[in-house]
């Protein structure tokens, strides 16, 4: 809780960095609106300023008396706002105080889960969102990690984690998100009272609150709720700017965040790319002149913001994108296959099935799939339709989308945002089908919701379907959550016992930690490496290059070459999960681990050793019969070896 504490009290200095930052520009803003906007600018700068100093040899060992410095010296301009009555708020009644509740809920949902420790189902905090800081961290300096390739994306969110995880460990990062979170409501709150007025705000919040994804994810590692708000946020403030281009604030604040949305995900690109189009192409059809000059200057500016993560990328990899239009722009320690694979993962999400996904028939059933199919949008198992209901979009963001779109009531600002919106989704049904990709247009169409209710006579419709999502969302995080990590979250069962219950590498990284001492493990289909405290590397084939499978043959070659690399130890999961059972028992045998070593049934060596991303299980199963590898400890879902 400690490191919660911090991470808000750092949060708080982050807004006055925020208002040093943009105040110039926010001081027409509604107050909810501007302290908002500082608070999500401020976090992106400080996490832009870790960059800086992070790529500087040891920088991460000094950099938080840098990076501290300037949250420090933030808290000068929000002291001066109070004392000036800034920050005056209205005391809560009525249908207020209804609202303050839901909100409250959801809030408390997420802050137990920056609470608990994740578990599998926070799948890739584990995997890279956290795990990638802490081998920064490790490492005293921000660089070049061949064997996850993660690690080239822009990272201005998990830049702020490098510090959550200093002083707070998981909660400590993880509680960044809820900072985030906290600052998007409001100034989504801001925003859309000063659009549309009454409780609009309200309804506003609320809608972009209880999108279940986003009530999921508010209490991970997970960047997406950070990148939507930085996304949607400066779609809308591009909208304004197209319905009121004396505003010129508004084509600033634009910028910003479309900057810091491409300094958090590679897909923020996309959203500068549409923005800027339907900027110059709002301009132009109301006859208006400087709609081209604003677009340039938009995408100059936001990218001058996101540039810095993708100069480090290109000069670390070669590919501005690593590892994306590997075909065309190349990239260090990967090949053709390799993106082969990384891109039909990419494309095993959505609707319809594999052979028709992606198909122009299909696009209905994709963007209402969203609602009716969450499954086939999330992980795990996304090809049958099972990935959890929690990274589901919801109907209120569609039906506010379709609502506006027929109303016959849309001024240019909603009609700029549904124009972006309907780009936006095309390119999402071509490229990867994944809710959590929608969640930047999930801010502006909160925002139209909450105008649809207070302006359109039929609003109460719309109202209803936010009161009922709001209603299963809280449920269903309550229900799937809250309830198992409330447990450890207040005490009643440890950390301990809990990760080794739900996290099915805990027990296995405990013990590679006390056996690995200083040396050097390869993990095989496990990528939960943030548990461990002694230097990995994923080694499964796809991954990267760092391994050179297709020149090793034998057992024995694969034993040298691992040794030859460094590695010291081996393990590899047996979970049901990644190997059916019936595999394992005959992969055992082959390596000799009851009995004499028996040899594989039927053909199944030969096509193991025919597929490139498999050959590395018939050389282990050598090496090991060859007493080159040898067993050290077994686990309930895997084995560690050593190389002698």
């Amino acid at each position: 809780m400690v490191g919660v504490l911090i991470t808000f009290v750092f949060a708080i200095g982050a807004m006055g960095v925020g208002q040093f930052l943009v105040g110039r520009w926010t001081r027409e803003q509604d107050p909810a609106e501007a302290i908002g906007v500082h608070g999500l600018v401020g976090l992106g700068g400080l996490g832009l300023l870790t960059l800086g100093v992070g790529l500087l040899p040891g920088g991460l060992k000094w950099g938080l008396g840098v990076v501290g410095l300037a949250a420090l010296a933030g808290f000068i301009p929000v002291i001066k706002s109070f004392g000036e009555g800034r920050f005056k708020i209205e005391k809560p009644q009525g249908a207020t105080l209804l609202f303050l509740f839901a909100i409250g809920i959801a809030f408390v949902f997420a802050l137990v889960g920056a609470l608990a420790p994740s578990d599998t189902l926070d799948w890739d905090t584990l995997a890279y969102h956290l795990a990638v800081p802490k081998l920064w961290m490790q490492a005293g300096q921000i660089q070049y990690i061949p064997f996850i390739h993660h690690s080239n994306f822009p990272s201005t969110v998990e830049g702020l984690f490098i510090w959550g995880l200093t002083w707070g460990g998981q909660s400590g990062a993880k509680a960044f998100t809820l900072t985030f979170l906290l600052s998007g409501l409001i100034a989504i709150f801001g925003l859309a009272r000063s659009r549309y007025g009454g409780i609009a705000g309200w309804w506003a919040a609320l809608t972009f609150v209880t999108v279940p994804v986003v009530a999921w994810e508010s209490g991970t590692g997970y960047i997406d709720v950070p990148h939507g708000l930085y996304g949607g946020l400066g779609i809308l403030f591009a909208a304004r700017f197209i319905l009121n281009s004396e505003a010129r604030a508004n084509l600033f604040l634009s910028a910003v965040f479309l900057g810091f949305a491409a300094g958090t995900k590679y897909t923020g690109l996309q959203t500068i790319g549409v923005v800027c189009f339907v900027l110059a192409l709002s301009f132009a059809l109301q006859k208006k002149a400087g709609g081209l000059k604003s677009a340039a200057l938009v995408g100059l500016v936001a990218m001058a913001i996101a540039g810095p993560w993708y100069v480090k990328t290109v000069v670390l990899t070669g590919n501005p994108v690593f590892p994306f239009f590997y075909e065309h722009l190349g990239g260090k320690g990967w090949d053709q296959r390799r993106a082969d694979v990384y891109r039909n993962e990419q494309q095993n999400f959505g609707a319809g099935t594999i052979e028709t996904r992606h198909k122009p028939t299909q696009i209905g059933n994709a963007v209402l799939g969203l609602a009716y199919q969450p499954g086939r949008y999330v992980n795990p198992d996304e090809k049958h339709g099972n990935g959890t209901p929690l990274g589901a979009i919801g109907i209120v963001v569609i039906a506010a989308a379709l609502l506006w779109a027929v109303c016959g009531r849309a001024k240019p600002f909603e009609s700029s945002v549904l124009s972006v919106v309907g780009i936006s989704m095309l390119m999402w049904f071509f490229l990867s089908e994944q809710s959590r990709y929608v969640v930047p247009l999930c801010v502006p169409l909160a925002v139209l919701a909450g105008g649809y209710i207070e302006r359109i006579k039929i609003g109460k419709l719309l109202m209803g379907a936010v009161i009922a999502q709001a209603a299963y969302s809280l449920y269903l995080v309550y229900s799937q959550r809250f309830v198992l990590q409330s447990q450890v979250a207040f005490g009643k069962v440890s950390p301990e016992d809990y990760q080794t219950q739900f996290v099915g590498f805990y027990e296995a990284s405990q013990g590679i930690n006390k056996e690995a001492g200083t040396g050097k493990v390869a993990l095989y289909d496990e990528v939960f490496g943030y548990l461990l405290d002694v230097p990995y590397v994923w080694a499964n084939p796809p991954h990267s290059l760092m391994i050179p499978y297709d020149t090793l043959n034998t057992g024995e070659a694969y034993a040298d070459s691992m040794k030859k690399l460094g590695f010291s130890h081996i393990y590899i999961s047996t979970s049901p999960l990644v190997k059916d059972p019936a595999f394992v028992t005959q992969w055992v045998a082959a390596m000799g681990l009851v009995k004499a070593p028996e040899p594989w049934t039927g053909t199944m060596r030969a096509d193991l050793l025919g597929n490139w991303e498999n050959k590395w299980m018939v050389l282990f199963a050598d090496a090991v019969a060859a007493k080159r590898i040898v067993p050290v400890k077994g686990f309930k879902r895997g084995i560690l070896f050593s190389i002698p």
